[in-house]
């Protein structure tokens, strides 16, 4: 158990009652230079490039996703998979067999103002736990960005759209946390108001176990997604070297990512009327 042990049975406990919890101050200042500096990259590429989503507001565009972040030149985010703050809380919640299943970003710019609906990641029959880790690489204020959520949502039958007509919180993050939700919470987030921009880097976990009993994906993806966790360890490995040799990284990501993973759709409300409001 790595540096924040004495964190985990309160991470675990409010994890498991309100469907989310919060690791401050996880990231490291060097690492999230890092992160930051593969986003100024992206973000500087054309932007119809491969992997972007963008929204189109008053004919400007703007990228709001990014997609397969650890197959990008920049390693960082694949040298960020590896760190104990970010495997040991998915091994926990998820089990030790956990794997991500996706690595991307969602990225909020001012001036874009499309809001993220109110949505659960991915629905599933329970038969094991599985989340989503949003790691914060920019502030997320209140009434300005900041994820919203109905606390206990997770362990709801309701669907998405009964769901949002309950009150809401607003968790306001900073940048170097850690957000860490259950896939089945409801949640959303409006457009900035003042932040120029929030950056959040995504990985969704699940393990082999639960996968394979709802037959969510097939035993070739899981073990091709697993597989990303070795890659990630043997690149962490390699960059304490002198001079570190990248050839096999390099070519075990692109295998890795040479097919698309069709992840299970997330369940949207698509009602536009106000719901019951925060509290």
């Amino acid at each position: 158990m790595g540096w924040y042990k004495d964190q985990m049975p309160a991470l675990l406990a409010a994890f498991s009652q309100n469907g989310y919890a919060i690791l401050p101050k996880a990231v490291p200042a060097d690492l999230l230079e890092k992160l930051r500096q593969l986003f100024d990259e992206e973000m500087t590429q054309q932007l119809e490039y491969r992997g972007k989503v963008t929204n189109e507001v008053k004919g400007v565009k703007y990228i709001s996703n990014i997609d397969n972040l650890c197959e990008k030149e920049n390693l960082a985010c694949l040298e960020l998979l590896a760190q104990p703050f970010v495997q040991e809380p998915a091994a926990a919640i998820c089990g030790p067999d956990f794997f991500p299943i996706q690595d991307f970003a969602v990225i909020k710019s001012l001036g874009d103002t499309t809001p993220v609906l109110w949505h659960q990641d991915m629905l599933h029959e329970r038969k094991g736990q599985c989340c989503t880790m949003g790691i914060y690489l920019d502030d997320a204020n209140e009434n300005d960005g900041a994820l919203r959520i109905v606390p206990g949502s997770h362990l709801s039958d309701e669907t998405i759209c009964q769901m949002r007509q309950r009150p809401f919180i607003e968790v306001p993050m900073k940048a170097g946390d850690i957000l860490i939700h259950d896939m089945m919470l409801a949640h959303s987030s409006e457009p900035l108001q003042r932040n120029t921009r929030r950056r959040v880097i995504y990985f969704e976990f699940l393990s082999a176990a639960h996968v394979a009993a709802e037959a969510i994906y097939s035993t070739a993806i899981v073990e091709r997604r697993t597989r990303l966790l070795q890659v990630a360890a043997a690149y962490r490995t390699q960059l304490e070297l002198a001079n570190p040799d990248l050839t096999d990284i390099r070519s075990a990501l692109a295998e890795i990512y040479s097919d698309w993973v069709k992840a299970r759709p997330s369940a949207y409300c698509f009602e536009m009327d106000n719901p019951a409001g925060g509290q």
